[in-house]
């Protein structure tokens, strides 16, 4: 059977009134008896809240007294000691005063000594003691073990510290002024916390100190506390006790008898008890209330009690007071007739009270079932309609608040309705949009890049078709499988490794791969591998974009492959060294053309160039073994690499010095200059066998002999004095700061403006000449000091382009690069200089292969961060190497000067140079051209797109004050 609500709501209304009412009379007699109950726990409750605040303010009172004379140690102390130090040192200074003009030093110590070491002050606690600042102990006013002697230097207390290192720490910086330490008390015979004042006696250059120990002090500020806290008056005949966290009584106005004594050992087991109750209270608590009978002051009636205790933490002691609760009880009876009384004139007008309530209940019941019942309808009529005409509700109608809140709140639903459809058929519309620009960028990835998905495990489940065609398998091939079908044996299982940790960590790998495809041929990819999550945040799968580098790559391979010397034709000095690595028993003599920096000098380069293509020819004419090799190395060296056990040493030995004997016959004609040409060689049949013939060679041209075969007991002393000398003079030049900067310009091929310089180290002799970093670098490598000369540089570089407006170039050597001090120094200057990291280049030197590419890399990474840009200087030769600028995020390249000296003349390095300027254009790297020494040089770089040039044409390195 269905029922109208409204008049449901008006009978519900009229039962629950008329309910109410018996039950209120049912009830108003137990709540009136139960308002008299709670009037009188409350008239007990606020007495004895009234009097737990009369007791804690009277602790905290007796809390503040002791905190008083508890801030008074460390003001007391502080006094006491500088007054005693004082007197020590004027005592001292005035003994030094008096016999300064008829004693030696030694004899005035003496003399302090003997008036300073016997005084004690502080009950034996206190006393002096003079060191110096070796941390030698002059004397010992306590014990005299320690007189004349080193023991305490290496002394350290209990917490590990060394007593004298922060003495003489203060007396170096402040001359005098407090220290804490910890030292074996002479009462106690255990370390304790102690303080010192320290002043140093100028006359010796030596510390005089006196010290206290804290324990003292603090003992009789308590004793001094205790007596003041017993003397206290309280209200209504309280008082003050104390005791110590083991029961001990400190203070007890009314039971003198048990002060000193602990708790225990009192006989009376009832105050035994009660004074236990009040220790264990506080084992876990700083504060309590608790209530007990005890004696009123000195009767024997025990009275019921309220006490308030609270620890004072910084001396371990239990504070306590309390009050008797005898007047309590009386007032509450006092109180009982008033609350009687005032219960039952209640009662009756709450009988008035309800039945006019009721009456009320009953006219505004029918008047909210008229409004109910309007605001019902009104709503049912909505609903009903809602779906089809979107007709809002008319609020002036609604009486009722939250009838007219919910008629707001329907109207915005309809308004939001109307709204969500005209954006929903928007959104429909750019979905659509989108859709078919999201199809058009899968195509443009697809025709550019090889791309492939897999799941969480690896397995393939899309490749695309430029994957199918590199790789040679088919799609069906593919999918299903694994990407080690295309894995490359060459490829170190730790690429693979790093790779799916970071994928794994759900970061996005970046790399070079080697790749096989399925007829066995090599191809290189650059990815990049990218984790895809889903909404929880996991892995669903992994999506790879790859490009092909193989071009590139055999284009580095092809630069990596230049092992002719452009001048004479010869193998250079990177084919010998690949020679060296691979052959066993071998036999190598590097020869030396002696002062052919004369030729240069007299002649001129273009003279000494042809003398050593003629050189070249003579000697490829005279060696007619097929297992000896001929090269040309840097400068004016030349070497011969013997591969095969043919000929023995001696033999080798006569034939080079056949070599020599023929070459200083010959007569060299060049453009109508008769040169004669005397070759120095060095000789080496042992391991290191190009480091050994070097050796050898230098020996030679030391002991003026033309040839020696290395020995490894020959020449070492010399070689060791010579490297001695020089770490001697590069240590003295760092201390006398003779180690300078000189900046080369870097011009801009567009303006031809100077918008760069790169800083060069020079060292100052003593004389005031300048010398090359050619003499003391590799000195400075051996005698570890090569990071303290980039540090220097870097410094000296800071400070003087810190309000200039170019950049500046700092070479870093892989070994600045892992020392931790360098590249912090290098930080801290970023970090003092700000405005200057956006200027800054640091050139990375490549003297040997790049091993540690993870710290290179993170080192580049936190570099550019900072603002700086990353330059790699001498790009073309040695190690360079095309793979570093793909894993390396460099910004600057630089073109070896061995490169573009010769780029007019020799058509493999302007290949080269061409190779490396559009690589790096489409790695978006800058280049600059090095050792640019003419204009002809300089116009033909320009032409091929070379961004920067430097070289003495353009500029000599200046020195920068």
């Amino acid at each position: 059977m269905t029922k109208k609500l409204s008049k449901v709501i008006f009978y519900l209304i009229l039962i629950v009134s008329l309910f109410s009412i018996v039950i209120m009379k049912i009830f108003g007699f137990s709540y009136e008896y139960k308002l008299y109950k709670d009037n009188k726990n409350a008239i007990k409750e606020e007495y004895l809240e009234k009097q737990k605040l009369n007791l804690k303010i009277e602790v905290d009172k007796a809390i503040s007294l002791i905190e008083y004379n508890y801030n008074k140690k460390e003001e007391f102390l502080n006094k006491s000691l500088k007054q005693k130090t004082y007197e020590g040192y004027n005592l001292a200074l005035n003994l030094y005063n008096k016999y300064k003009h008829t004693k030696s030093k030694k004899q005035i110590l003496e003399l302090i000594n003997s008036a300073l070491s016997g005084i004690q002050f502080y009950d034996g606690y206190g006393y002096y003691f003079l060191i110096d600042f070796d941390g030698k102990v002059v004397f010992h006013g306590l014990n005299n073990k320690y007189n004349n002697s080193y023991k305490l230097k290496n002394y350290k207390d209990q917490n590990g510290k060394l007593i004298l290192n922060e003495i003489l720490e203060v007396a170096k910086k402040q001359k005098e002024g407090f220290v804490n330490w910890k030292f074996i008390s002479p009462v106690s015979k255990k370390e304790e916390d102690k303080k010192g004042y320290i002043k140093v006696l100028e006359p010796f250059n030596m510390v005089l100190i006196s010290s206290d120990y804290t324990s003292r002090i603090e003992k009789q500020l308590q004793k001094e506390a205790i007596d003041r806290i017993k003397n206290l008056s309280m209200f209504e005949d309280g008082y003050i006790f104390l005791l110590n966290y083991d029961g001990k009584v400190l203070a007890d106005r009314y039971r003198e008898d048990s002060e000193g004594k602990n708790y225990k050992t009192i006989k009376s087991i009832y105050e035994k008890s009660i004074l236990n109750q009040i220790v264990q209270r506080l084992k876990n608590k700083n504060e309590d209330f608790l209530t007990y009978k005890w004696y009123k002051n000195k009767s024997k009636e025990k009275i019921e009690k309220l006490t308030y205790i609270k620890k004072f933490e910084k001396w371990n002691w239990i504070i306590g007071t309390g009050v008797y609760l005898d007047k309590m009880n009386a007032l509450i009876e006092k109180q009982k007739e008033v609350l009687k009384t005032k219960t039952l004139y209640k009662l009756g007008y709450s009988l008035i009270v309800f039945f006019i309530l009721f009456a009320f209940i009953i006219i505004l019941t029918r008047k909210i079932f008229k409004d109910l019942d309007s605001s019902f309808l009104l709503f049912l009529d909505f609903f009903k309609h809602a779906n089809t005409n979107n007709e809002t509700i008319n609020t002036d109608k609604i009486n009722f608040l939250e009838f007219k809140e919910l008629a707001i709140q329907a109207n915005k639903m309809i308004k939001t309705k109307i709204q969500n459809e005209k954006e929903l058929e928007t959104k429909n519309k750019e979905v659509l949009i989108n859709l078919s620009l999201l199809n058009e960028y899968k195509k443009a990835v697809d025709v550019s890049a090889i791309v492939s998905k897999t799941d969480p495990k690896g397995i393939i489940t899309f490749a695309n078709e430029k994957f199918c065609k590199i790789s040679g398998y088919s799609r069906q091939e593919l999918l299903g499988s694994k990407h080690n079908l295309v894995k490359h044996p060459d490829t170190k299982k730790e690429v693979y490794k790093d790779l799916w940790k970071t994928i794994l960590d759900k970061r996005v790998w970046k790399g070079v791969l080697k790749n096989r495809a399925k007829n066995g041929n090599a191809y290189y990819v650059k990815s990049t591998i990218v984790p895809i999550l889903d909404v929880d945040g996991k892995i669903k799968e992994f999506i790879a974009i790859r490009y092909d580098i193989s071009d590139l790559i055999s284009q580095e391979k092809r630069i990596r492959l230049q092992t002719t010397d452009i001048l004479t034709g010869l193998s250079n000095r990177q084919k010998l060294l690949e020679d060296l690595d691979s052959y066993e028993h071998l036999i190598l003599s590097v020869f030396n053309i002696q002062r052919f920096k004369e030729v240069n000098e007299y002649y001129g380069f273009e003279v000494g160039d042809k003398l050593l293509i003629e050189v070249a020819k003579l000697l490829n004419n005279m060696i007619h073994h097929k297992y000896l090799n001929l090269y040309k190395l840097q400068g004016d060296e030349f070497a011969i690499l013997l591969t095969s056990n043919d000929m023995n040493l001696q033999e080798f030995k006569t034939l080079c010095q056949k070599i020599i004997d023929d070459v200083r016959r010959y007569e060299f004609n060049i453009d109508n200059n008769k040169i004669e040409v005397d070759f120095i060689a060095g000789i080496s049949s042992e391991r290191n066998y190009f480091i050994n013939a070097e050796m050898a060679k230098n020996h030679a041209k030391i002991e003026n002999k033309e040839i020696i075969v290395f020995d490894e007991n020959r020449g070492i002393k010399n070689n060791l004095i010579e490297n001695i000398t020089w770490t001697k003079k590069l240590k003295n030049a760092i201390e006398d700061d003779r180690l300078v900067v000189f900046a080369q310009p870097i011009i801009s091929n567009k303006n031809d403006k100077i918008e760069k310089y790169e800083c060069l180290v020079r060292m100052i002799d003593t004389n005031g000449n300048v010398i090359s970093p050619f003499h003391f670098l590799h000195v400075a490598k051996k005698a570890k000091l090569y990071n303290k000369l980039t540090q220097i540089m870097i410094n000296k570089s800071f400070k003087y382009f810190s309000d200039k407006d170019e950049e500046f170039s700092i070479n870093f050597t892989i070994e600045d690069i892992l020392n931790k001090q360098t590249v912090q120094l290098l930080e801290d200057n970023l970090s003092k200089y700000k405005s200057i990291s956006q200027r800054v280049i640091l050139e990375i030197v490549e003297e040997e292969g790049i091993e540690n590419y993870q710290e290179i890399s993170d080192f580049i990474e936190k570099m550019k961060s900072l603002g700086c840009k990353i330059a790699i200087d001498d790009f073309g030769t040695g190690y360079s190497n095309f793979e570093y600028l793909m894993k390396l995020n460099v910004d600057i390249v630089k073109i070896d000067g061995s490169m573009i000296r010769y780029i007019n003349q020799d058509l493999n390095a302007k290949i080269v140079t061409e190779l490396i300027v559009s690589f790096t254009k489409k790695l978006n790297i800058k280049t600059v051209a090095e050792y640019v020494h003419s204009k002809e040089i300089h116009e033909i770089i320009k032409d091929m797109g070379i961004d920067y040039s430097q070289g003495f044409y353009l500029g000599e390195p200046e020195h920068i004050e």
